[in-house]
């Protein structure tokens, strides 16, 4: 097979005007690639409702659990539900005292935060999104330091009032 020479100038040809190179220019300035972007307002409004869902989260989750406790709580010891420590499962009336207790002391922590961070989140849409960042996270670590000194308080409670069987203690006055 030979190839002729004027078959390969017009192949030639044919191909450059399939790859107009102006035309491909115009089509190009004429492309804007940030129109494929999404709005910043939009991003940032995300970033918004996502600090004011997670600031929220434990606040609700402290006041169902608070109620949890205080009114669907076994009546006995058990190892699948309800507020467990070491001193408040030895018996029944440690076990009754402590759901009573965690329940209200997670119920009113729940919603005492509730309402706070309601408060503090109701700002977000006006702040800076770093600042509404950083104050998200600082609303998340005081929530964890509270929750752990709710918990704390809740042990060393039942573990003055009762022994490690579940008795009451005996406290004698000198």
């Amino acid at each position: 097979m030979s190839t002729d020479p004027t078959q390969v100038l017009e192949t030639a040809a044919a191909t450059e005007a399939a790859l107009d190179i102006e035309s491909i220019k115009e089509i190009m300035d004429a492309f804007d690639p940030a129109a494929l972007l999404p709005e910043l307002g939009d991003i940032f409004s995300v970033v918004t409702t996502v600090c004011q869902i997670a600031v929220m989260v434990a606040p609700i989750l402290l006041l169902a659990l608070g109620l949890g406790y205080l009114f669907f709580s076994p009546k006995e010891a058990n190892y699948y539900f309800g507020y467990r420590c070491y001193f408040g499962m030895g018996s029944v009336e440690a076990w009754q005292f402590t759901q009573r207790l965690a329940g209200i002391t997670l119920g009113a922590l729940g919603l005492i935060l509730s309402g706070v961070m309601l408060f503090i989140t109701m700002g977000f849409p006006g702040m800076d999104t770093m600042e509404m960042v950083w104050r998200a996270f600082w609303c998340l670590i005081w929530q964890a330091v509270l929750a752990l000194i709710a918990n704390g308080a809740i042990w060393a409670v039942t573990a003055i009032r009762f022994d490690a069987k579940g008795n009451l203690r005996t406290h004698s006055r000198k």
